[in-house]
This record gives C-alpha cells, sequence and structure tokens, in this order.
C-alpha cells in the first residue's frame, strides 16, 4: 500500500494511534483547549446495537473520562447528515452511561467531535462548537452537558490556538509540526512497518471500497441538490439582473409615453382655445404626432378634463 494511505488522517491509521491512552488525552487536550487529568483505555470501533430494530453504530474512537465521555471521528469524506449522526451517536452512547435506577444527574458531560477533512458548514473555519441554548437569550444553556465540535482541517484563518492549528495541518498534509505530531508520527511509521496493521487496514480498505458504492448515490443526490442550489441563486441573481433592467426600460418607455401625453394635450389645449373643433383637433394630434384616432380621442379627453 502507499504511504499516501497510511496517514494518521485514514480511520483505521487514526483508530490503531488513539489506542494509546496518552496520546488519545493529548489529542482531547488540544482540540478543547483544556488539561484532561486522564482517559481509560480507548475502545476502538465501540459498537453499539441495543435491538434488531434500531440502527446499530461503530465509533471510531470512545474514550472515558473523569467528568465526561468523548467519541471522536475522522471524517475523510463530507456526509450531509453529519449533524444528525452526532445526534443519533450522543443518544446511543448516553444509553451506557447509566444503570438501571441512576440518577439522570450522574450522565457526564457527552462531547461528540468530528475531525473532518472538508468545511462542512462552508464559513471558513478551523473550529465549530455547539449546544444547546435558549433562542430567545443565548446567554442562557439548557445545560444537558451535551457538545458537539466539529473541526475543518483546511481552514486557512487565524481562529484557533497555535497548537491544535499544528495539529490539523498535521492530518491534513501528513507533515509533522511540532513535538506532538512527531509523537503521532513515530507511531504511524510503526505502523507502516507492521504486517498485522497493514493487513488490518487493507481489510478495512476493502470493506469501505465496498460499503462507498452504497454512498455513491447520496453523494450523487447531495451534488445535484447543491448544483440545483446554486443554479436557482444564480438564476435569482440573473433574474434580479434582467429585472432591474427590463424596469429600467419600462421606466424610460413610461417616462417618455407621460411626457409626450404632457406634450399633446398642450397641443390639443392650444388647438381648442383657437376655436378648433373636436374632430379639427383628432385630425391634428394624428397627423402631428403620428398616433392612432384611439390615442388622439384619450388625449382630447384628457384636455377636455383639464380645462
Amino acid at each position: 500500500m502507499i504511504k499516501e494511505k497510511l496517514l494518521f488522517s485514514n480511520k483505521t491509521v487514526f483508530g490503531i494511534v488513539m489506542r494509546h491512552p496518552d496520546l488519545c488525552r493529548k489529542c482531547l487536550e488540544r482540540i478543547l483547549d483544556k488539561k484532561i487529568s486522564r482517559v481509560d483505555i480507548p475502545v476502538i470501533e465501540k459498537n453499539y446495537d441495543y435491538s434488531a430494530y434500531s440502527k446499530g453504530i461503530r465509533l471510531d474512537v470512545y474514550c472515558d473520562g473523569e467528568d465526561e465521555v468523548y467519541n471522536i471521528e475522522m471524517q475523510n469524506y463530507r456526509f450531509k447528515d453529519l449533524p444528525k449522526r452526532g445526534r443519533y451517536y450522543q443518544s446511543m452512547i448516553d444509553k451506557d452511561l447509566l444503570d438501571k435506577g441512576e440518577s439522570y444527574s450522574m450522565l457526564k458531560k457527552n462531547i461528540v467531535i468530528f475531525i473532518c477533512r472538508f468545511d462542512l458548514f462552508k464559513e471558513g473555519r478551523h473550529l465549530y462548537v455547539f449546544e444547546n441554548r435558549c433562542l430567545q437569550n443565548f446567554e442562557l444553556g439548557y445545560g444537558d452537558g451535551t457538545q458537539k465540535i466539529i473541526l475543518n482541517t483546511k481552514s486557512t484563518a487565524n481562529d484557533i490556538p497555535l497548537a491544535l492549528k499544528m495539529f490539523l495541518d498535521y492530518i491534513e498534509t501528513g507533515e509533522v509540526q511540532d513535538d506532538f505530531t512527531a509523537e503521532i508520527e513515530t507511531v504511524v511509521d510503526r505502523i507502516r512497518h507492521n504486517k498485522k496493521w497493514r493487513d488490518e487496514i487493507m481489510t478495512y480498505e476493502e470493506e469501505w471500497e465496498n460499503e462507498k458504492e452504497s454512498w455513491h448515490a447520496q453523494w450523487k443526490e447531495e451534488g445535484l441538490e447543491e448544483g440545483r442550489a446554486q443554479g436557482l441563486e444564480e438564476g435569482r441573481a440573473q433574474g434580479l439582473e434582467e429585472g432591474r433592467t427590463q424596469g429600467l426600460e419600462e421606466g424610460r418607455e413610461e417616462g417618455r409615453e407621460e411626457g409626450f401625453d404632457l406634450t399633446y394635450i398642450k397641443y390639443a389645449t392650444k388647438l381648442f382655445a383657437k376655436g378648433s373643433s373636436h374632430s379639427e383637433v383628432s385630425a391634428s394630434l394624428v397627423e402631428m404626432f403620428d398616433i392612432s384616432e384611439e390615442k388622439a380621442e384619450e388625449i382630447i379627453n384628457s384636455a377636455i378634463k383639464e380645462n
């Protein structure tokens, strides 16, 4: 397998590296920007399948801290349903946190982290943190102890601590950035030269290639939806521009028409003042301004009303 497939961003390589509690803890410290006293031995590809009738899940990395539980997912491909996936993951994890009869107050803080190699929300940020808050007062938190963190390795913004930026840059490029990423790369390199791990990665890659076929339809539909949305937006912009052009043209035409009407009315009024008859004024308007008899009658009626 080529080295490019054996980078830390590879889901299986990521999972193997995160089996080291110390590396997993340091990873969480960078993402959460705080010290973490300990994490239990991380569980890789933890399965939740409570019922034959409910959808099961398989988490990339799950670990338990003193007051928090963490689920860390490496996302190399864009899925439109990622936010709802995070919601479902948290609900499944919560089921495992309480024994029968225990108080809800015993629930630990539940943090789901998606490390994405794309910008899910297209705002150019490295970091998006979501919590439940009151819509009427954003200062008022719901206090349910849940948090979803979306990271974007492709951002170039200066919006996060340097330590986290170097970590995300390493995920994106595979190039060592500091002592911590050098420590990770040492483990990654060990994986590259370990037949057991290579075989595990090959097996995962084969499974993923088969699974990927089932996602092609979704990706295609999402692409079509995005294309439609973009087309509609461009169509609106073009329609607005055409509308402005047409409106200006109609406005000019209307202005010209109104201007000519005033000229015609003044002319007709002068003819009536000189003693011309109705038929004489009408004939003169048609001849002078090259208009129809119907239009001439409208002008005459307007002139009569004004006088």
